[in-house]
């Protein structure tokens, strides 16, 4: 008998058995996405989703998976239990492609003898594997169309690891860049500032930009030692000692400029601040008084014996008062201290992407000023401003 109609073949049969396999272990986690023509050499999108009461919330990040399959009769369980790691082959310039995808592309492999899934992102195989010689002139052969990629075999598709994936996050990079760098949204660091928060979100933005620049506690005292009354709620002000490991700068606003003068588009910035080793921190949520000045000098008195050079002021108000109560009183006990109010600790939130994307739903702007564009010709194009 004459068959003529398209052959599937065996190869077919096991791609579809474990591309449905693994759709079903990934569906709870989101909505798929297809392309309607296979041209971006990607098996299988998915846009994620949270869970909430009730159901799932749509996220704002996507994924997506490049299957492969290894039959049992090419990798046998003992060889798959003992070697540590599979190795598949892919087209050199996917492979590229991948890597400088905005969005986290996961090679998958599944091992038919072990019936399980080996799942690792490909920017961790190019890291691993070749780091920043990558895209480097003799990395490849002049004329090499594949590469080997190099999956270990403890890197299971788990439940825990599709959790994890939920930590990803993409960003548009095509907007002002502000001194070479995409932030991820259009505000002017320099010249925006935000309305007062409720007391407790004021204090967990702060600790998280301390988080990371990596600051790391070493004691936590009592805010009496700074100041007097009774609304010192420690949930409201926090104040610790300890060191940061990596520079916290920011720019105090009230010596920047903000508009331009008919002639001339030249603003000037103010000279940066910045904390970096041993400092001591207060975050005050709520500032409802100032310092009081014997206890600060007291204070300050005791850092320079334990050999802290600098206090680290965040107020959650613009209280030019406040500014000066720190600011005199450290600097008559020979102690730095620059206050941020929260014109300069929006600074601080909108040049730390990860942290804005994270609490950019919680805040608001009592100002809201606008990146400029600049044209190739270097000349600034009007600037946009809104005040609210």
């Amino acid at each position: 008998m004459t068959h003529v109609g398209p052959r599937i073949g065996s190869e077919d049969e096991f791609e579809g058995l474990y591309s449905e396999k693994f759709r079903t272990l990934v569906r709870p986690e989101g909505e798929f996405v297809q392309y309607e023509r296979d041209r971006a050499s990607l098996d299988i999108g998915l846009h994620l989703t949270t869970p909430s009461r009730g159901g799932r919330h749509v996220s704002h990040t996507r994924i997506w998976f490049q299957l492969k399959g290894i039959h049992e009769r090419t990798v046998p369980l003992k060889a798959f239990t003992r070697s540590g790691e599979v190795a598949v082959s892919v087209r050199l310039d996917q492979l590229k492609f991948w890597f400088a995808s905005p969005e986290p592309i996961y090679v998958v492999v599944y091992v038919e003898a072990a019936d399980t899934f080996l799942i690792d992102d490909v920017r961790d195989i190019v890291d691993r594997q070749w780091g920043e010689r990558f895209f480097a002139p003799g990395t490849f052969r002049a004329r090499q169309k594949q590469a080997t990629l190099k999956i270990p075999s403890d890197a299971r598709l788990t439940r825990d690891r599709l959790v994890q994936m939920r930590k990803h996050q993409s960003m548009r990079i095509d907007g002002p860049f502000f001194r070479g760098r995409p932030l991820g949204h259009h505000l002017d660091p320099l010249r925006s500032s935000l309305n007062p928060l409720d007391p407790c979100l004021y204090v967990s933005l702060t600790e998280r930009l301390l988080a990371v620049h990596d600051y790391r506690i070493s004691n936590t005292l009592e805010p009496s030692l700074l100041f007097s009354g009774n609304n010192l709620k420690p949930e409201y002000l926090v104040l610790t000692e300890g060191r940061l490991y990596n520079t916290f700068e920011w720019m105090p606003q009230p010596f920047t400029e903000f508009g331009v003068d008919s002639d001339d588009d030249f603003r000037i910035e103010a000279t940066p601040e910045y904390a970096h080793g041993p400092v001591a921190v207060c975050i005050h949520g709520n500032p409802q008084s100032h310092p009081d000045q014997e206890r600060l000098q007291a204070f300050t008195g005791a850092l320079l014996s334990k050999g802290i050079p600098r206090l680290l002021v965040c107020s959650n108000r613009e209280d030019i008062g406040y500014f000066g109560a720190f600011f005199d009183g450290c600097r008559r006990c020979s102690v730095r201290c620059m206050p941020q109010l929260l014109g300069d600790v929006a600074y601080s939130l909108l040049t730390a992407t990860v942290v804005y994307l994270e609490f950019r739903e919680s805040v608001s702007w009592k100002y809201a000023n606008y990146l400029w564009e600049v044209p190739n010709k270097g000349f600034p194009a009007d600037a946009k401003e809104r005040r609210g």
